[in-house]
């Protein structure tokens, strides 16, 4: 018998007590039931964790796993941390400030299905930090310019990105996304994981979409929250100037700056497992990005 693929939504925790608890329960809330969530709290100094064994005890229908990280390692650690236990054939990478739209799931399963993409990202809704709707037309999201060039499939409008240039950025941010496990395994075996402390689905995205493509979803499924500590720069009309960090423009500089030469090297390190022909055109790609 056929079976409906297992999603692992892996949420990764920091000091959000605030907004956590809704977060989980913007996941139990999906109308897609087959998945399991899975917590890596990375050494919080609040209550998040409480929060979440709470939740677990409230919840114990569900499929629920807390991690306990002994030291705080940065985002990319914490979400190869779920990575390693996560049973679902699609992952998606949660941060604890955000909400899912009760239908995030089943649209993102059904690109999957039509497609052979390693993700698929969609558009957001941005909101504030008492859940205040922003916009519907974040800067943060890509955006549908031409119709015409997008597959229309019972109300799920999707565009398939197979040969963007490597290094760029296309898509929304992480929480929008969702993997195929298989195209992103093999992440596990890289070592270096504090360069990527902040925003590591500048290079998460860019590898997967290097392995195996993308599509965006041009349908808003998140809530994108903008508030004083998340990562993203924002507009300083919907987000508010205080949220537009120059510290944040210097991390992203940075990880343009680093995203090339970190994914040669561990491109070359998995030479055995991509197989050295394929190795040397992902390699190959890479380098062309520079000057194309």
């Amino acid at each position: 018998m056929l079976k409906l693929p297992l999603i692992s939504f892996i949420v990764t925790s920091y000091n959000y007590e605030k907004y956590i608890e809704i977060t989980l329960q913007s996941i139990k809330n999906q109308t897609y039931k087959n998945f399991e969530i899975i917590v890596v709290d990375d050494c919080s100094k609040d209550n998040s964790c409480q929060i979440v064994e709470q939740f677990i005890s409230d919840n114990q229908d569900l499929r629920i796993t807390l991690i306990k990280q002994e030291k705080n390692l940065g985002q990319l650690a914490a979400m190869l941390e779920g990575l390693k236990i996560a049973q679902g054939q699609l992952v998606s990478f949660i941060d604890s400030d955000d909400i899912l739209l009760p239908d995030y799931a089943a649209n993102h399963i059904k690109v999957h299905l039509e497609t052979s993409v390693a993700f698929t990202s969609c558009q957001i809704v941005e909101i504030g930090e008492e859940n205040e709707v922003h916009t519907t037309h974040s800067i943060s999201s890509p955006h549908c310019e031409n119709l015409d060039t997008i597959i229309n499939s019972e109300q799920v409008n999707y565009k398939l990105l197979n040969n963007k240039r490597f290094g760029g950025w296309y898509w929304s941010p992480n929480s929008s996304a969702m993997f195929r496990k298989a195209s992103i395994i093999n992440i596990l075996d890289y070592k270096n994981t504090d360069k990527w402390k902040i925003c590591p689905d500048k290079f998460l995205f860019n590898y997967a979409n290097l392995i195996g493509g993308s599509a965006i979803i041009y349908k808003p499924l998140i809530g994108y929250r903008r508030h004083s500590n998340n990562a993203g720069n924002c507009s300083l009309v919907t987000g508010d100037k205080r949220l537009h960090s120059d510290y944040i423009t210097k991390i992203n500089i940075q990880n343009n700056l680093k995203i090339r030469p970190e994914t040669i090297k561990f491109l070359w390190q998995e030479k055995e497992k991509l197989g050295k022909r394929n190795t040397v055109r992902l390699i190959l790609t890479v380098i062309l990005s520079y000057i194309i």
